[in-house]
């Protein structure tokens, strides 16, 4: 089984919208990681589930834009970011069948659901989540959770202001995907 754990995209503060819809940087954010999955992570998921908090619902329509999953967007119960995340982890236990599945939420859930899941403690704080960012678990051999990866926004190039642009020449493109892995790198060494 694969798990994409998604911190919803920046929103407003609550003083600017009560709603807390996505901020312009927030919806920046959100597509350019949701373009990046599709065209260079080739993500397929079956469903995305939100907390159906509006900034959640906001993040997970732009990635089911991009990745349309078979089994659609759905409201889900116990992804609030107060939630206990020992509920989720649970229902992802018990789920045989091998599929892909998004969640799209909040801090602090995310980071407890994922230590629960790694470490079966929620308090071990093991992905530095952001705003927008995905974190991808693989539940292997022996019910084991492992990370696989994890993208942020900054991580992602903007390819439409840097070499990789359609006929960049090759060094350039390189060099930005060698920088990319040097700061991905140093944030998983922070989080060790």
């Amino acid at each position: 089984m694969m798990l994409y754990l998604v911190q919803h995209a920046e929103s407003k503060r609550k003083d600017e919208d009560s709603a807390r819809p996505l901020s312009k940087k927030g919806w920046e954010d959100i597509r350019k990681v949701a373009k990046y999955a599709e065209k260079h992570l080739h993500i397929q998921v079956s469903q995305i589930y939100h907390s159906g908090k509006l900034r959640a619902q906001q993040t997970a329509q732009v990635l089911a834009n991009h990745l349309h999953p078979a089994r659609g967007v759905i409201v889900a119960e116990g992804l609030d970011p107060l939630a206990n995340p020992k509920m989720w982890k649970n229902r992802l236990t018990e789920t045989a069948e091998d599929i892909m599945i998004m969640i799209v939420g909040h801090l602090p859930h995310l980071s407890q659901l994922a230590g629960e899941l790694l470490t079966g403690q929620a308090n071990r704080e093991l992905a530095a989540f952001t705003n927008g960012c995905i974190v991808c678990l693989e539940k292997g051999e022996r019910e084991r959770w492992k990370i696989r990866w994890m993208i942020t926004p900054e991580l992602v190039p903007n390819c439409d202001a840097t070499a990789l642009r359609l006929g960049a020449p090759i060094e350039d493109a390189q060099k930005i995907l060698e920088e990319a892995a040097a700061i991905a790198e140093q944030r998983i060494k922070d989080t060790i």
